[in-house]
């Protein structure tokens, strides 16, 4: 029962921070069910202060607050915009492809996989004659962790560049750095520049194969 307590006043203590506030409520909304979410939301409430403070900031009594955020609360909408408004919080909409993590320093990442399924475009388009191993390869494709595909990636042999080919929806202009992990553990890194529209160069100079590649990891910049 200590060990019960202990761990809830860790929880309190952390939901202090704003940004693992959001990050503890987002987690409990994408469990889908509303009882989750509103008890985070209780949580949440205590490490604003308990519910003697919220009710005193805004227009709900105690009484009902408890009543809303318990496990058979079924709060309308304007109480809960009141009370997510009231400790610093607010209801909102994002495109569920490419999602993005925030650190806590703030820095926004996106994770992408290699696929090995070769993308169905014509060799040709990929193929350079001075290499005849890429004559069998086309690009492979790269998804977000909840299977979203977002563009193809390759490698330019004439200007010895990893590109990637956006196809989906991710914030090419904010898109800084990449982290390139390889299949046998190397992790590379470096500055991402942008050539046209949707073309990434994620890395200069140095030959490594889209099939050899696990994981790319997209720093974003704001």
């Amino acid at each position: 029962m200590a060990k019960s307590k202990s761990y809830q006043n860790n929880l309190i203590e952390s939901l202090k921070d704003p940004t693992e506030a959001a990050e503890y409520l987002n987690a409990a909304l994408e469990d889908g069910e509303p009882e989750v979410f509103l008890l985070a939301l209780r949580d949440v409430v205590d490490s604003f202060g308990g519910m003697g403070k919220l009710a005193a900031s805004t227009s709900l009594n105690r009484e009902n607050l408890y009543r809303m955020l318990s496990t058979k609360g079924n709060p309308e909408f304007f109480s809960l915009s009141t009370v997510l408004n009231a400790v610093g919080f607010r209801l909102a909409v994002e495109p569920k492809t490419a999602a993005l993590s925030k650190t806590k320093s703030g820095v926004s990442k996106l994770v992408l996989h290699a696929n090995m399924t070769q993308v169905k475009e014509p060799v040709a388009k990929y193929a350079l004659a001075a290499d005849s191993e890429s004559r069998t390869k086309s690009a492979i494709s790269l998804r977000t962790s909840d299977d979203n595909e977002v563009g193809t990636l390759d490698f330019d042999y004439s200007e010895g560049a990893l590109i990637l080919q956006v196809t989906g929806d991710i914030p090419v202009k904010r898109i800084q750095e990449a982290e390139i992990q390889t299949r046998d553990g190397k992790i590379l890194s470096g500055e991402v520049s942008q050539e046209g529209t949707n073309r990434l160069v994620l890395l200069r100079k140095t030959k490594i194969f889209p099939k050899d590649i696990s994981q790319i990891t997209l720093v974003m910049a704001g």
